[in-house]
């Protein structure tokens, strides 16, 4: 066991080309750094190209200050005892100077938590699989051509086309019937910004539909009628961490509000955060508002708990991850996304406990690994 002196957390992030600096959320990095200190723990910044040699102590960077200002000091430190994986995005992680630095650390026997991102496709195969979780999955399927986007549309008022590695909205369509003139409407929204477009006929909106996904990976989902707060649909977003001694916590809950015409309710495409008890109660009342969160918190772990055992059986560890949940007009729950890089929650409440959190789960892995 070790003392918490003895204790030295690593982010795992990447040297940032052409620069002293490296990527990442700094903004993120730097509080994590400062609870760490509250809490008596070192922590640091490590790009993973440092950990491709022989070296006992390799390139670092502390959160410091100098002339009033807080900056990233450069120096070299042994191996972390623990690091939480922050390698900014897909394709970075699979570079060959993130995998060696992942293989030396398990050669090194250092854990590693939160290893990869997950992507749609994947999720869907292992949630659908548990009993426990396959009921709260809208239907779900992998593009296969234009006639089985034709088939899904002449079967649906209301569809999703979702990119396998899309992230915060970015590349989503929706597809909506109705009873008008020109009665398909494709929505596709990139880059926080919408592009709507209209069509008389189910093979125009399919080719439509078709063009913009052809030669990539897509899944087809069902649509949900979601609940409403001031005219607007929203969803909720759940943070579920370990703790200090290794068990699954939701750590916070907060709803995420859709602008009135928006298709999703992430905040970088008009988005709109809001208490979950406000919008709940607002929607159904308060004793089933109140239900609805319970349900939501409890069923919360169960994915949690179902989705490290997959990690695990891959060989991974599962340490945090984000959950954006439906409810529906009716009340009834749905599971949308699972995120295992997760934003920072802005709630201040949650934003603190997470990183309280985060860091004990850190302290947990060191001293049993």
């Amino acid at each position: 066991m070790k003392a918490k002196g003895d204790v030295l957390i690593g982010i795992l992030t990447v040297r940032r080309p052409g620069t002293k600096s490296f990527r990442g959320n700094h903004e993120n990095f730097r509080d994590i750094c400062e609870m760490g200190r509250r809490l008596g723990l070192q922590v640091a910044v490590f790009p993973a190209e440092a950990m491709n040699g022989s070296e006992d102590r390799i390139e670092a960077y502390l959160d410091a200050r100098r002339n009033g200002r807080r900056v990233w000091r450069k120096t070299t430190l042994p191996y972390p005892t623990v690091v939480y994986n922050r390698v900014p995005d897909r394709k970075t992680e699979v570079q060959p100077a993130v995998r060696q630095a992942k293989k030396k650390l398990a050669e090194r026997g250092i854990p590693l938590f939160n290893q990869h991102f997950f992507d749609k496709k994947q999720l869907a195969a292992w949630l659908s699989g548990e009993p426990e979780t396959a009921g709260y999955l809208p239907k779900t399927e992998e593009i296969r051509d234009l006639h089985h986007l034709e088939q899904w549309m002449e079967q649906s008022t209301l569809l999703y086309v979702k990119p396998v590695d899309g992230k915060a909205g970015d590349g989503i369509l929706q597809v909506t019937r109705s009873g008008s003139g020109w009665p398909y409407r494709v929505v596709a929204q990139q880059n926080g910004k919408r592009t709507r477009m209209f069509y008389k006929t189910r093979q125009e909106a399919a080719l439509a539909v078709w063009g913009r996904v052809q030669g990539q990976e897509y899944l087809i989902q069902q649509g949900i009628d979601l609940a409403s707060w001031r005219e607007r649909k929203f969803d909720l977003r759940m943070l579920v961490q370990k703790n200090s001694t290794g068990a699954w916590k939701v750590t916070g809950v907060g709803a995420r509000v859709a602008d009135r015409d928006g298709i999703t309710t992430h905040v970088p495409n008009g988005g709109e955060i809001a208490r979950a008890r406000t919008t709940l109660r607002a929607a159904f009342g308060s004793a089933k508002g109140d239900a609805i969160l319970v349900k939501a918190r409890e069923t919360a772990l169960v994915f949690a708990r179902t989705l490290e055992q997959s990690v695990q059986r891959e060989g991974g560890l599962l340490g945090e991850l984000s959950l954006d949940v439906g409810v529906d007009t009716a009340g009834e729950l749905w599971f949308f996304e699972a995120n295992a890089k997760p934003m920072k929650f802005d709630e201040p409440s949650i934003r603190a406990k997470s990183l309280m959190r985060l860091l004990r789960y850190c302290e947990f892995l060191s001293r049993t690994k």
